[in-house]
């Protein structure tokens, strides 16, 4: 199943500029739908294409790149194995260029030669792997890919409308009816339990089975989890183990990581690697702490304290339910009717760091503490971010029953500064004392 992606109007964009003088660069985690949404690119915007995937190429293929000194010698060779001629003005895709790095390298000549245009795709789990002994092309533009986001989800199931209705709603800052609320909740659970990877909605879709979607997202968590083992072993990190434990951590008090404490100058090395490694695996999100709520968050922005997100929803309510003896089936459909009492804050923080970063925003969270009667009370503001010349401050509550203490007291500690302040929850759509509380299904409209 092919589904509308938001990213496609971003390799229009790079299609359509005047200035040819980049290749493209997707990047993102696998199964997300990067070779799918590129090759649907490749079928509707230009005449021809070849697409090598480097995942399967023979070692004819990959040898050809060692020696690109002739281009006519090589583009006769490539096309001879490939099975293909193409015209000038076709488009030529590497997928998974990760795994032949001279033809990343390689990227810099044939943007210069000007023959043909060319989109490469990577799950770049190690930097490292794809930089050892090579120059990284400077003709290469970069776009990030994610998951299906809400909006997506829905266009997936053929609802071109939600999206459009919530917009206008957050717009004219609109209360909605609460029958028409507790709808909207209901479907945004669907899309928490199964996420937004495509093979696993597609999945759905096919069986109308919970069961088959679960199948699917467990042997995407264990492909995720042998690619970490397998750099594991190769640099000495600890990639699997901090992934494997990302279930547990969120939804612990402990989701906060400080990887200066208590750690020797080794292990603080070994660690610093983990995280820099699994952030370029793009399956988990990074959110660190920032010092100072001023414009300019990443001025202040702390390496060694982080919390970290899964990429996708779903995959981190597999991972949370894993262990459970109630049948799947069971546990979604009460996790879809609002029947199980979890606490899904973590669950719903996930989806707004996902929200955020596909945006293009870099969410920090920040700290403070304010002095009362000789006692200090601390305080912690779950997303900062900045947004045409403001911090926006966002707290995410998943109960009915809440405080926004955070929020309210940014004030007293920060008169001089103003922000705008969000509470994100299951509420509707409402807005009291210059705060603005905002739904969980509109997180994707941030």
């Amino acid at each position: 199943m092919i589904y509308k992606r938001k990213v496609y109007n971003e390799l229009l964009d790079w299609k359509n500029s005047k200035v040819n003088n980049s290749a493209l660069l997707i990047e993102g985690a696998r199964r997300i739908g990067k070779s799918t949404i590129v090759e649907e690119f490749a079928k509707n915007e230009f005449d021809d294409y070849i697409l090598i995937d480097f995942m399967y190429e023979t070692e004819e293929m990959m040898n050809l790149f060692k020696n690109i000194k002739n281009l006519d010698l090589f583009f006769s060779n490539f096309f001879l194995l490939a099975g293909k001629t193409l015209k000038p003005g076709s488009l030529i895709i590497f997928d998974e260029i990760q795994k032949c790095p001279l033809a990343r390298q390689a990227i810099k000549k044939f943007v210069k030669d000007g023959r043909y245009y060319y989109i490469e795709t990577g799950s770049l789990l190690s930097i490292r792997d794809n930089t050892d002994n090579i120059t990284i092309p400077s003709e290469e533009r970069r776009i990030e890919m994610y998951p299906l986001d809400y909006e997506e989800f829905l266009w997936a199931f053929g609802d071109e409308s939600t999206a459009n209705l919530l917009r206008s709603v957050y717009a004219n800052n609109q209360t909605l009816p609460e029958g028409t609320h507790k709808e909207l909740m209901k479907k945004f659970r669907l899309y928490m339990v199964l996420g937004g990877m495509p093979k696993v909605i597609s999945i759905f879709q096919e069986t109308n089975s919970y069961m088959e979607a679960e199948k699917e997202k467990q042997d995407i968590l264990k492909l995720y989890k042998d690619d970490l083992l397998k750099h594991d072993r190769k640099y000495g990190t600890h990639c699997r183990t901090l992934y494997d434990n990302l279930a547990n951590e969120l939804m612990s008090q402990s989701s906060r990581f400080n990887i200066s404490k208590g750690s020797n100058n080794k292990r603080i090395e070994q660690l610093k690697d983990t995280i820099f490694d699994l952030d370029d695996s793009k399956i988990v999100k990074f959110c660190y702490h920032a010092s100072e709520p001023q414009y300019g968050l990443d001025l202040s922005k702390s390496t060694s304290k982080f919390k970290m997100y899964s990429c996708d929803a779903g995959l981190l309510v597999t991972s949370i339910y894993k262990d459970k003896t109630l049948n799947v089936e069971d546990i979604y459909k009460k996790l879809i009717f609002g029947k199980i009492n979890s606490n899904f804050g973590k669950i719903f923080e996930s989806i707004i760091s996902q929200a955020l970063i596909s945006n293009g925003y870099t969410p920090f969270y920040h700290t403070y503490i304010i002095r009362e009667d000789e006692k200090e009370k601390h305080y912690e503001i779950d997303f900062m971010f900045e947004r045409a010349g403001k911090i926006v401050a966002i707290e995410v509550k998943s109960g009915s029953n809440f405080t926004t203490s955070s929020l309210n007291n940014l004030k007293i500690k920060y008169p001089q500064l103003k922000f705008e302040r969000i509470v994100i929850s299951n509420k509707t759509l409402s807005e009291k004392d210059s705060v603005r509380y905002l739904p969980i299904y509109m997180a994707f409209i941030l």
